[in-house]
């Protein structure tokens, strides 16, 4: 009697062992289905390309508030052949071309001169709405602070950027003054910008 109540306990266990291993790989194939499946992609990329482009933009005012140009310019901005964008980013980068010799070094330059001396401690989202496909355009007030040989000034302003997207990627396409589209919106403008003396 007691052989037979031992058989079934051992085969009851052989059963529940068994079941256990089946149910494990299972477990694991629906987790990896579940990885790649067009629902879980969509969770990944919740918020669209709007999150996206202002992820691009916080990125760029954050690497501005650390004072840290090379990403700003150079690994933020859309990556060109265009001879005069590049003399734009290397001129306030460094002060001189991509193919100019250090001593023709010239302002202004980012962090290094008055005209560029402007450095943003918040921002905040003012509009952000796409122009056309893979491009939008969004505008941010910044507050900071800005010196040059009169004192130290708190600026209040606002700046424009356009942001596109380059092989799926979104980048900063342009960094402007509205009432001068021609060059970067680096400097601080005492006519537009608010200015008050510290």
């Amino acid at each position: 009697m007691n052989s037979r109540k031992t058989l079934a306990a051992a085969l009851l266990s052989s059963v529940v062992v068994a079941a256990s291993a089946f149910a494990g790989p299972a477990h694991t194939v629906s987790a990896k289905r579940k990885a790649h499946s067009p629902g879980h992609q969509a969770a990944k990329n919740v918020g669209g390309p709007r999150a996206a482009v202002l992820k691009v933009v916080d990125d760029f005012e954050k690497a501005y508030q650390r004072k840290d140009k090379q990403t700003m310019i150079m690994k933020l901005m859309v990556p060109t052949q265009d001879a005069w964008a590049l003399e734009k980013r290397y001129q306030w980068l460094r002060g001189y071309g991509p193919h100019d010799m250090p001593g023709t070094k010239h302002q202004p330059i980012l962090f290094e001169t008055s005209r560029g001396s402007f450095v943003p401690t918040a921002y905040k989202v003012l509009t952000a709405e796409p122009t056309q496909p893979g491009q939008w355009h969004v505008a941010v007030q910044e507050q900071g602070t800005y010196k040059d040989e009169d004192g130290r000034y708190k600026v209040i302003r606002v700046r424009q950027f356009k942001i596109t997207q380059h092989n799926g990627k979104w980048y900063v396409l342009d960094y402007v003054l509205k009432e001068n589209p021609e060059d970067y919106g680096f400097w601080v403008d005492d006519i537009i910008d608010k200015m008050t003396k510290l």
